[in-house]
């Protein structure tokens, strides 16, 4: 894929099977959201792919109609982006964009069923979140809020573009946590990009390291951890502060939620 003469992505080959997490590794630029970006076919006017295909469930991506590619995409077919607060609507309340979202894949729900979809996804005080704007609400609640609008088409695919910048170390552990719990509970197939790669690794099934829109390594993530066969995967390695790196895994909860465990610590 390119934009004019510039490559933004080389060949990238790879799948993701129900139930399994992909993680997508690299630096800013790397090609990582790019990638997912291209698969979604959110790409702006002037980008180009060149060759290759994307195959979901069966069908070409890249040869549906537009109209069908809406249909499918926030369907069956679902994008979370990196910042749950800018992903909202700011002038709206969070109910009166769950009924937009509900209504655009032709479903209904009460205002029951709305809070038990909220609450079981970790949510507390349901009715206060419902009724509040975007502004009003911690960077993690828009997070969760976000992902339960991704979840609103039963997708069997959820392409989450780095969910956890944004928020602290508490709210990205709750929300990776909340992943790994909805891929498990729906057999749902997840694309997870992110660039702290300790951090993407614990929650993924297999792992991508990309750079300059090329797959350097790619493998089981502890392998890749321990036994990086490419320089670059070391360097990302290594440039984990030395605090950050004795936290090296992540204890999953039955609640779904995940912490950081690191040598001689326990989790509450």
């Amino acid at each position: 894929m390119s934009y004019g003469r510039v490559r933004a992505l080389g060949p990238v080959s790879f799948e993701v099977r129900a139930g399994q997490v992909v993680g997508i590794v690299g630096e800013s630029g790397s090609g990582k959201s790019t990638l997912l970006r291209a698969i979604a076919r959110l790409l702006p006017p002037q980008a180009r792919v060149a060759e290759g295909d994307v195959r979901f469930a069966g069908q070409s991506l890249l040869a549906l109609r537009e109209a069908d590619m809406r249909r499918l995409r926030g369907g069956k077919l679902s994008y979370l982006f990196q910042n749950g607060q800018l992903s909202l609507d700011p002038l709206f309340s969070v109910e009166d964009q769950f009924d937009e979202v509900l209504a655009a894949h032709g479903r209904e729900m009460g205002r029951s069923e709305k809070v038990a979809v909220l609450e079981s996804l970790g949510i507390d005080d349901v009715e206060h979140v419902l009724s509040s704007l975007p502004s009003e609400l911690s960077g993690g609640l828009c997070q969760r809020v976000a992902i339960a609008f991704a979840l609103a088409g039963e997708p069997l695919l959820l392409l989450a573009d780095e969910p956890t910048s944004a928020l602290d170390v508490d709210s990205r552990n709750q929300v990776g946590g909340l992943l790994r719990r909805l891929k498990n509970e729906r057999d749902m197939a997840i694309l997870l990009v992110g660039h702290d790669i300790e951090f993407v690794a614990s929650l993924s099934d297999y792992l991508l390291v990309m750079r300059d829109g090329r797959v350097l390594e790619s493998g089981d993530p502890q392998t890749v951890l321990k036994n990086p066969s490419h320089p670059y995967t070391r360097e990302l390695i290594a440039s984990i502060p030395r605090f950050e790196r004795s936290f090296v895994s992540l204890r999953h909860e039955g609640s779904g939620d995940c912490r950081y465990i690191g040598k001689g610590h326990h989790a509450s």
